[in-house]
Formats: structure tokens, C-alpha cells, sequence
């Protein structure tokens, strides 16, 4: 029977993992910076644009942690490290990482309420202009100019005016 390959274990590897996990969070946060003017600016294509390139951040991320679920049970303090500096490296990045998600977090908050007032704002313009749509269009038919009626002489087959015309008397 074969045994399932166990995942990297090694301190080395989650080193790894987590450098790999700070470098994507770093991203993450500059591309949330440029996020927050995207809103600010209206600029919607640049947004989408930059929201696909979060998604593959974010896609990255998911797979990092996949690989340090592995190191999730263990106690830290029973890891062997080659050296203490090495340990405490790691430690740093893992901290660095709190910090980021943490900044990540209030952007993407931040954010989600800046693009609701715009998007509320935005609501408002509509029913205002919705309103004098309605307005409009209600008074349109009494604001019309009126085209006068053809006479009735002219819509009747063309005919000589004397033809027409009783110019006799009667004495």
C-alpha cells in the first residue's frame, strides 16, 4: 500500500509560505491604495481592471494557506529552527502579515462605504432626473405649438375663385 506524500514540514518551508504570504499581502495592499482613488475618481473600467488583478492575489493567498494548514497544529515552540534568527525572521514576516491583512481589511471597508454613497449619490441624480422626465413629458403635450387647421377651401379640389364666389346683387 502506498502512503500519501506528506506536505513540506520543514521550517524552512513555512519560512517559505510565509514570505510568499507577506510579499502578497504587500501587493495586495498597494493595489488596495490604488483602489481607494480608482473610487474616488469614478474611474470604473481602471477598477475592474484592478479588482481581476486583486482576484489573482487573493487566488494566491488561498493557496498559501492551503500550504501552511499543515503547520496550523503544531506548537510553534516545538518547531526545530536552525538558528534563532531565522525563527525570529519568520516570526516577524507572520506579524508583517497580521498587519497587512489587517490593513487590507480596513481599505476593502473603507472602500465598500465610499462606493455606496457614490452608488446612493448616483441613485439620487436618477430619481431627480427621473422626476423632471416625468414633469417633462406630462406638460409636453400642453406646450405643443398647435399647427392651425387647413381651410376647407384648400383641402377641396382646386377651382377658379370666381367660380366660388356669388358676386351677383339683386336690385
Amino acid at each position: 500500500m502506498q502512503s500519501v506524500p506528506q506536505p513540506n514540514r520543514s521550517t524552512a518551508a513555512l519560512a517559505r509560505l510565509v514570505q510568499q504570504k507577506r510579499r502578497l499581502l504587500e501587493q495586495l495592499v498597494a493595489l488596495s491604495r490604488r483602489q481607494e482613488q480608482l473610487v474616488e475618481e469614478g474611474e470604473i473600467g481602471a477598477l475592474l481592471e484592478l479588482l481581476s488583478g486583486k482576484q489573482h492575489l487573493i487566488t494566491g493567498l488561498g493557496v498559501v494557506e492551503q500550504g501552511l494548514d499543515a503547520f496550523r497544529g503544531d506548537d510553534p515552540d516545538d518547531r526545530p529552527w536552525p538558528t534563532a534568527a531565522e525563527r525570529q525572521r519568520c516570526q516577524a514576516d507572520a506579524q508583517a502579515c497580521n498587519e497587512l491583512l489587517r490593513q487590507a481589511l480596513e481599505s476593502e471597508k473603507r472602500h465598500e462605504e465610499l462606493l455606496s454613497r457614490r452608488r446612493d449619490d448616483l441613485a439620487g441624480r436618477l430619481r431627480q432626473a427621473q422626476s423632471a422626465h416625468a414633469a417633462s413629458t406630462a406638460y409636453k403635450p400642453h406646450l405643443a405649438p398647435r399647427r392651425p387647421a387647413p381651410p376647407a377651401a384648400a383641402a377641396a379640389p382646386a377651382q377658379p375663385l370666381s367660380a366660388c364666389l356669388d358676386v351677383s346683387t339683386s336690385d
